[in-house]
């Protein structure tokens, strides 16, 4: 093989190598991206285990309030802590989800009965907060997760 041939070879190979080489590192960024959502939402998710959680949710869960009314004149203090917990927990991972930060399918494998079950019950409490304090946007995202498992759930069962 002469000199020629070879730096022909290497001429043309040149190019071809950057290219693999920008195409393989742009799908490590992209599964990295992906770990990386996936690492946040766990991370998160961790608290909803922990017993101190599971008992602000318990309580959020178990609650008869049908109006905002009735929570005013019943709640404990011990309620509006639990709402808060629960809620702030939820708004997160709406807000993960809102931002594409959170792919639905995870949030679904690892919250739709939660959230499916937590949401109906503050709903009221909230909406009733969002008025008397003029601040409409407490619990959107929170509000925005469910709406979207509820939608994915239809959508699911429709299949």
């Amino acid at each position: 093989m002469s000199l020629d041939t070879l730096q022909q070879i290497l001429a043309i190979a040149a190019p071809i190598a950057v290219t693999i080489g920008v195409v393989i590192a742009l799908l490590q960024l992209r599964n990295q991206n992906r770990l990386r959502q996936i690492d946040t939402v766990m991370r998160l998710y961790s608290s909803f285990g922990q017993e101190a959680f599971l008992r602000h949710f318990d309580r959020v869960t178990s609650w008869s309030y049908d109006t905002y009314e009735a929570y005013r004149e019943n709640s404990t203090p011990d309620d509006q802590i639990s709402l808060m917990v629960v809620g702030v927990f939820f708004e997160n991972m709406g807000l993960l989800l809102k931002r594409k930060l959170a792919p639905l399918e995870l949030l679904d494998d690892l919250l739709s009965g939660p959230v499916l079950l937590a949401w109906p019950k503050a709903r009221p409490i909230w909406v009733g907060l969002r008025a008397q304090h003029n601040q409409p946007s407490w619990a959107e995202w929170f509000e925005f997760f469910y709406d979207a498992m509820v939608k994915r759930m239809a959508k699911l069962n429709k299949k």
